[in-house]
């Protein structure tokens, strides 16, 4: 397992857990435009949301500890896939099991801040591909998903590895990686029954098999 304080870099270099959501939730083609600097990414430095999730992630961890009594560590760390090196993981913190756990190993934290007529379903939903995403790349079988609901409600969920949703959600980021390298376009339209997870076409470089959407 690779861990490298962060640093600034090149989104463009590869796929994080934003990118795992957005081909979860079939944007495939403008997230490949940005990759391949077709268009620039949406300037979000205005928008209330994301910044108000961003300012308020140290509070969440604070929260966090004191409803749990879990200590987080390693704020800000990136981690890389052991296999696909341009899949990356940049994590909130990190928590160790505890002596009753220890079978499970390094659990991912996950910070949110979402409105307050959402529910933990909802925020499963939307996030479990970033989730599961970092989960591969840190090689955790656990995640805590530290939510804040608007102002008046929180909850941490534990969230466990998914291994049937990894494997086809690897199928998506090799295929989508594949269209970045070939700046092959992909269809427009995709969504996340579209793909097989595995498929018949060679990545001639790394030599290994590239998952085919099931329509072409």
């Amino acid at each position: 397992m690779e861990v490298k304080q962060e640093v600034k870099f090149d989104r463009s270099k590869g796929i994080g857990g934003s990118d795992a959501t957005r081909l979860y939730e079939g944007d495939w083609y403008q997230a490949w435009s940005e990759k391949v600097g077709e268009t620039k990414s949406s300037d979000l430095s205005d928008v209330l949301p994301v910044q108000l999730g961003s300012h308020t992630e140290s509070f969440n961890i604070k929260w966090f500890e004191k409803q749990t009594g879990r200590k987080p560590y390693g704020f800000q760390e990136t981690f890389y896939h052991p296999k696909y090196e341009y899949l990356y993981a940049h994590v909130d913190g990190l928590i160790a099991p505890n002596k009753d756990e220890m079978k499970l190993g390094i659990s991912v934290l996950e910070c949110k801040h979402t409105n307050a007529f959402s529910n933990p379903t909802k925020v499963l939903d939307k996030y479990i591909a970033q989730i599961q995403h970092y989960l591969m790349c840190v090689q955790s079988k656990r995640a805590f998903l530290s939510v804040i609901f608007g102002n008046l409600k929180y909850e941490a969920i534990e969230i466990e590895a998914n291994l049937e949703f990894q494997q086809k959600l690897i199928a998506a980021e090799v295929l989508f990686w594949h269209y970045v390298k070939t700046k092959q376009a992909p269809p427009e339209m995709i969504t996340w029954d579209t793909f097989k997870s595995e498929g018949q076409k060679l990545d001639g470089k790394n030599k290994e098999l590239v998952p085919l959407l099931s329509r072409i």
